[in-house]
């Protein structure tokens, strides 16, 4: 309907416009957490150094400039593009003494259990894990940890017409984004045909980091 139609500024870059909805999930997620956050946000660690990763990160960033945003990945090549964040730690190389606020797990699959595991371990009391990576398999989470540091567990995977215009306002407010998010754009396709289709898919396949944008040609 048309009242769903939220207008793109003509100056905006198409590339990075156009995977603004998946940049509206985390900004639903990020407002969500800050209607629900009771602790400090002096520290907030996001766990995941893929695309969803990166724009929590740089989000949180622009929400809560004076917070410190630590990112955890595995990906060492991965986490050196988070030049905007406050500090980068792979996760089997992470000081004792390190502890954050609030998390964000942004890691999915199989492999959110571990990031689950290492959250609820560096993260302080009452804080807030919001889990952002969607997994297909039943997820083992240490309750017991979870009430004795009394935590709030939030899930996001959606987001709404308000959303939408949130980022193409906070993009609008502050242009330097697009220099950031300009990095997740890995391959650019041009589309003709069915063949061209497959090879976007198989480019994008062998990607380990950034989005594959589909250039549709009429």
């Amino acid at each position: 309907e048309p009242d769903r139609i939220v207008k793109i500024p003509d100056d905006f870059n198409p590339l990075v416009s156009a995977f603004i909805e998946l940049i509206s999930v985390a900004y639903q997620g990020i407002s969500k957490f800050s209607e629900i956050s009771i602790t400090p946000k002096d520290t907030l660690g996001v766990w995941g150094d893929g695309n969803l990763g990166f724009i929590t990160a740089l989000l949180l960033k622009e929400k809560f400039p004076d917070s410190k945003v630590m990112v955890f990945g595995k990906h060492l090549e991965n986490l050196n593009l988070f030049s905007f964040a406050d500090g980068i730690y792979q996760i089997h190389n992470v000081p004792d003494d390190l502890a954050v606020d609030h998390a964000f797990e942004c890691v999915g699959s199989s492999a959110s259990q571990s990031a689950i595991e290492q959250i609820i371990d560096l993260i302080n009391p009452q804080g807030t894990i919001n889990l952002f990576g969607v997994s297909e398999y039943p997820v083992p989470i240490n309750t017991r940890m979870v009430l004795e540091k009394g935590l709030t567990i939030q899930g996001n995977s959606r987001s709404e017409r308000e959303d939408f215009i949130g980022v193409v306002e906070t993009l609008k407010k502050d242009p330097q984004l697009f220099e950031h998010l300009e990095k997740l754009i890995t391959n650019v396709c041009e589309i003709n045909s069915l063949n061209d289709l497959k090879d976007a898919f198989d480019r994008d396949y062998i990607s380990q980091f950034g989005k594959t944008i589909l250039k549709w040609n009429k």
